[in-house]
């Protein structure tokens, strides 16, 4: 049997995102090189009725938590494992001075 294809027209009223308005978002900003103005551009997501400044500071929010840097934090093994280490040198110094 054939696989029964879906129309154009299928396809673009099939999204589940009905509640959702496309915005397209151009930021200028000043190039460190040249001095030239620079525009970046980008399609924005938006939930329906939600103005572009809260949907830019969700997606600013969202970008920020991806650049945390949370390795100074460590699980308890780990630093257990580093305590150990550090017992067992302490030992084998003391070891040698005697």
């Amino acid at each position: 049997m054939a696989k029964k294809q879906k129309s154009f027209a299928d396809k673009a009223s099939g999204s589940n995102d009905k509640d959702a308005v496309y915005v397209k978002y151009i930021n200028s900003v000043k190039s460190e090189k040249t001095g030239h103005w620079r525009f970046n551009e980008q399609i924005v997501k938006t939930r329906k009725g939600e103005s572009l400044d809260v949907a830019l500071k969700r997606l600013n929010e969202a970008a920020n938590l991806v650049d945390i840097d949370l390795s100074e934090f460590e699980t308890t093994s780990e630093s257990a494992v580093k305590a150990e280490k550090q017992e067992e040198t302490v030992k084998a110094e003391k070891e040698k001075k005697k």
